[in-house]
This record gives C-alpha cells, sequence and structure tokens, in this order.
C-alpha cells in the first residue's frame, strides 16, 4: 500500500502540491515508475485505491490502538466530537477540546495535536479527493489485459464513492466547497466560487449513483478476494446520510425546510431498508447487540463497514479509549447524566414524564435494555479480575472504577458512569488478555431507519405516513430497532403528531447511535446546539455509601460546569485564515462570523 505522501498540495492541506507527481510513485524502498507505467500494473493501480481507505481512520476519531492510523503522530486518539457534544466528560485538558468548549474554533483548526475532526479530515479528505480523481482521469483507460471489467469497475466505483464521502465530510463542517472532478495539476483553476449546499449535495449524490451503477456487487462482507473493500451497500448508506443531512436546517436555505429534500431522504433510506428485506448481507444484526462493533469480519449491520486487526489488552500498544485506568486503560471516557437520562424506562416512558416509575436513588432498575449495553453504573456487573466483579463506582469511600470529582485527575470515571459499547466482555490488561476485534462500522443498518422515521416525520409532518411505495410509516419504523433489544414500542403519547415525535426521534438517534460520533453532528444539522450548549452545565452523580436507600449508596447529581459557549457563527468551522491569505483565492471566502 503507498504510504508516502506523494502529493500535490493546494491551500496548504486543501490541494496537495509537491514537486513529484503522488504517481509517479511506487511503495517504499521500489524504484521510480513512470505514470503510464503504473496504469499497466494491477498492483499499483490497486494501491492508489487502497490509499483512499487509508485516508479515512478520522472517521472513529478515537483510536483503539496506537497503530490504528497510519501515519498518525501521538496522542490523535484522544480529542474527538462525543466530547464537544457533552455526551462525554473527560476530565483531562487538551487544547483541542478547550477551545471547542469555548466556541474558539480558529485555536481548535490551528492545532494538530489530538485534533482528528478539526485538522485530519480537512488534510485526508482532500488528499482522498486528489488519489479519486487522479484514479478517474486514467482508469477507463487500464487495457482488459490488467483488469477485467469488475476488476476496473471496483476501483472506479471506489474513487467515485470516496470523492463523495469526502466532499460531503468536509462540507457539513466548512459549509460548500468547490467540487472538482478533474485531477489537479499546478496550473489548474482553483479560483472557483462555492457552490450552494444544494448544489453540492447534488454533486454528491450524482458521484454516489455514478457509484452504484458501475460497483460489480451489491456488499464485499465475507467476499473471498475484496474483503472490506466498499461496495453498493455502502454507497446507498452514504447516499441516505447524505441527503438526511442536507435537508436538515442548518444546511438550507435561510434554514426553513425543503420538503422536497426530506422525500429525497425518505426514498433513499427506504432504498436500503427494502434492499435489506431480501438480502442475507443486509439487514439489522439480532445476535447479541455488541457483537456488532468487535467482531471479525463484522455483522450483516455494517453497512459501511470498518476492519481493523485484534487488539491485545496485554501489549503496550492497548489504549482503547473506552478502557479505564483500573483495567490498565488509559482514557475513562465518562458519560454525563444528561446522556444517561435519554434512556426510558423499560416500559418506554421518559423518566421525567408522569406514569414514569423512575426511582432516583434506584436509577439503574427496569431500564431500556439498551441501558444495560451501552452504560457502565454503580454495581453493574463486569468481569475486571473475576467473572463475579461489579463495577465499583462510589464517591465515598473512592470506588476503583472512579476518580475523584471536579479535579484534572483522569483515567477513571469523573461522572459515575463508563461506557460499556464497543468494549469486549473479559477484554482488559489486568486478567482477560486474549486479542479482540474492535471494529464498529462508519455507517450501520439501525441508522438507516432513524433517517427513514425522521425524513418521513418531517416531510409530512405525520409518524403515521410513510414515503412513496415503501410499507413502514415513520413510527414502525423506530419500533424495528427498539424492538431488536427487546425494547417496546414508542408509547402513543410520544407520537401523537409531528412535533412530538420530532422529539421522539431526535432522542432515539441518541440512545441508539450513542458513542459513535453522531451526537455532535446531529446537534450542528438540528441547528440545535447553541440551545443545548451555550452556557450548559453537564452533571455527573456522587455515590455515597448509605445503608438507608434501595441500592445501599445515595446518588447525587453534582455539576460540571465547563464554561461553553456556543454561537451561531459555531456552526460552521471556519477556514485557516493562513490558506486564504497565502494562496489568494478570493473566492474561497469565510464563513459567516469569521
Amino acid at each position: 500500500m503507498i504510504k508516502n505522501r506523494y502529493i500535490i498540495i493546494f491551500i496548504s492541506a486543501l490541494f496537495f502540491m509537491s514537486c513529484e507527481d503522488y504517481l509517479d510513485k511506487q511503495d517504499p524502498d521500489d524504484s521510480f515508475a513512470t505514470e503510464d507505467e503504473v496504469w499497466q500494473d494491477k498492483n499499483k493501480i490497486n494501491s492508489m485505491a487502497f490509499r483512499l481507505y487509508d485516508t479515512t481512520e478520522w472517521m472513529f476519531e478515537t483510536r483503539h490502538n496506537w497503530g490504528g492510523r497510519q501515519d498518525a503522530g501521538f496522542a490523535k486518539n484522544y480529542a474527538n466530537t462525543m466530547v464537544f457534544s457533552g455526551e462525554v466528560i473527560y476530565n483531562r485538558h487538551l487544547g483541542v477540546e478547550d477551545a471547542v468548549k469555548k466556541g474558539d474554533y480558529f485555536t481548535a483548526i490551528n492545532t494538530s495535536y489530538a485534533n482528528p475532526d478539526f485538522h485530519d479530515v480537512w488534510y485526508d479528505c482532500w488528499e482522498a479527493i486528489y488519489v479519486a480523481n487522479s484514479i478517474l482521469d486514467r482508469i477507463d483507460e487500464v487495457p482488459s489485459t490488467v483488469f477485467t471489467d469488475d476488476e476496473r469497475n471496483q476501483v472506479k466505483g471506489e474513487a467515485l464513492l470516496f470523492r463523495a464521502l469526502s466532499y460531503h465530510e468536509l462540507s457539513k463542517r466548512w459549509g460548500a466547497l468547490p467540487y472538482l472532478k478533474e485531477k489537479i495539476l499546478p496550473d489548474t483553476d482553483l479560483n472557483l466560487p462555492r457552490p450552494t449546499f444544494l448544489e453540492e449535495t447534488n454533486a454528491i449524490v450524482s458521484d454516489i449513483d455514478a457509484a452504484i451503477a458501475v460497483f460489480p456487487e451489491v456488499s464485499y462482507l465475507n467476499h473471498p478476494q475484496n474483503m472490506g473493500r466498499m461496495g453498493v451497500v455502502a454507497a446507498m448508506a452514504l447516499k441516505s446520510r447524505v441527503l438526511t443531512i442536507a435537508a436538515s436546517p442548518n444546511y438550507t436555505p435561510n434554514n426553513q425546510k425543503v420538503k422536497e429534500l426530506w422525500e429525497r431522504a425518505a426514498n433513499a433510506a427506504w432504498e436500503v431498508i427494502q434492499l435489506s428485506q431480501t438480502s442475507d448481507k443486509v439487514g439489522l444484526y439480532q445476535g447479541e447487540y455488541n457483537h456488532i462493533f468487535h467482531t471479525e469480519p463484522g455483522t450483516i449491520e455494517g453497512l459501511w463497514p470498518r476492519y481493523s486487526t485484534p487488539i491485545s489488552p496485554s501489549s503496550d500498544a492497548f489504549t482503547f479509549s473506552f478502557a479505564w485506568k483500573f483495567i490498565g486503560g488509559y482514557a475513562g471516557y465518562g458519560p454525563s447524566q444528561e446522556l444517561v437520562d435519554k434512556f426510558e424506562t423499560a416500559d418506554g416512558f421518559r423518566i421525567s414524564e408522569a406514569g414514569s416509575t423512575y426511582n432516583d436513588q434506584n436509577p439503574y432498575e427496569n431500564r431500556d435494555p439498551r441501558f444495560y449495553l451501552d452504560i457502565l453504573y454503580h454495581d453493574a456487573p463486569w468481569a475486571k479480575t473475576t467473572e463475579a466483579d461489579k463495577m465499583d463506582l462510589r464517591t465515598e469511600p473512592l470506588g476503583v472504577d472512579r476518580d475523584k470529582p471536579n479535579t484534572s485527575e483522569f483515567g477513571n470515571s469523573s461522572t459515575g458512569y463508563l461506557i460499556r459499547k464497543q468494549m469486549p466482555n473479559k477484554f482488559n490488561k489486568k486478567s482477560y488478555n486474549n486479542a479482540k476485534y474492535i471494529n464498529a462500522p462508519y455507517i450501520r443498518m439501525a441508522e438507516m431507519y432513524l433517517n427513514y422515521a425522521e425524513a418521513v416525520n418531517e416531510a409530512f409532518e405525520n409518524p403515521n405516513a410513510t414515503a412513496e411505495g415503501a410499507s413502514l410509516t415513520a413510527v414502525q419504523a423506530i419500533n424495528v430497532i427498539r424492538n431488536r433489544v427487546g425494547h417496546v414500542d414508542v408509547r402513543a403519547e410520544y407520537a401523537s403528531d409531528y412535533l412530538t415525535f420530532q422529539k421522539t426521534i431526535r432522542n432515539e438517534f441518541a440512545v441508539e447511535l450513542c458513542f459513535e460520533y453522531h451526537s455532535w453532528f446531529d446537534m450542528l444539522r438540528w441547528r440545535t446546539a447553541k440551545e443545548e450548549l451555550n452556557g450548559r452545565v453537564f452533571h455527573g452523580v456522587y455515590i455515597i455509601d448509605d445503608a438507608s436507600q434501595p441500592m445501599g449508596v445515595r446518588f447525587e447529581k453534582f455539576p460540571i460546569n465547563q464554561n461553553r459557549i456556543f454561537e451561531d457563527r459555531n456552526y460552521r468551522y471556519p477556514i485557516k485564515e493562513s490558506d486564504l491569505q497565502t494562496f489568494e483565492i478570493p473566492n474561497l471566502t469565510q464563513n459567516p462570523g469569521w
């Protein structure tokens, strides 16, 4: 796989420029090859396609081991969007996280250390666009003596798909950017106007549709030769996500609803759901929920799967970011009380609603089944040194899985909770040193049901409506993913009308997709981040020995004041001033407020 970055650099990292052309290089330690020679060699062409995959490790910003991202510098695994959104609390002070919480995105974009979302996405997506355009410039010329039609179409589809992915990830952060479809050369005119977000979306969808048209197979799950390479299903899933985001208020003209976009989003999600009804390669996984995130080669849930090599807890590379200090980890991300409170009771009530059986001194009894699969809470069973172990998250006396709240200490929980989701059972340095796969999908099937439900409800303002030609209502789609884990249907009062059900859907996104790097971007696309984050004080829970209480401890919420600032300008990331000034591209205008 090509690892050295011989790439044209433009706009600092925006467009990559160098004396040597990326295509004029082979793998390290090999001799030079001319561009024409590259296009006569199957291995070299595939190396360029594989390079596209190498540019996507930022997808899961929290790397699971030191080698988790090619060319990553030390500590790329710390700062991430779960912290930005308040989904988790992390006591360690990191420049990027601290800057984002204060609304200071200029500091964030100018920080390279531990900065996958502001820094790595920008660099890697433009690299992927350059590589994709270089492939598309010559791929149709590859003779049949080098590639079969299917092999050629696979690489062509990948180039189209990764170009679409890159523009999608860039535009949802920085807004619409010039959509370059030609190979970038030193004399390429880069002074192009920024398109509208709809124009950008249509260009992305056009690339996705072109990829779907040429990909030779529907899915590569368990494929004997092309294991892990993307195909039609990944493209369909990305199309659903692209249109869902494009229809959301943060990206429409004047932030107003565009019914046609929501209808397109509903149709795109339905196409994937419909395919899953007849395919044995695509669908909601019906086995143990956490197997979705750590099996090899993955489950049918993974529409855009993510593959990794097994990680051994006993190795020095054990930095799995959901692991905490007591079991040999280093992070100790603590879910906030606000996230924990989003999990309903077992009978489907929100915990603060009239009729709820929730008891704040016995808070973990009779909750949504996903709560027990996603959250490690005080007294939860969890094998640390023996199978009989339970979590000790007390504050007084201080439990072994707990840091002192409101201090700079980190490594164990600072909130009274830890993350269970994606944590393989019996996986730590203490006693269980078996290597495990940890490969959560970039896009999974549950998101398609959520996207469909949201789009139908928004397009028709009716929870009981269906998309054209579809057989599921918006409410039924939500119930499918709830029932998969044994949770009850949405209560009738939570689906009584459009706005009430909108609240229900957004809560389902937060619960079903927690710790999968969705919450930050959902807040942005819904334009609720200012309301949810500006001046927000999050909470943890003190857990104090008290024999008079049902669990033998007393629970007291406490505030975690982070002096958060979120203003209207924070709905877009700024472009680096150095890029705008150095390369003098006046049409590449700065985002509002920056």
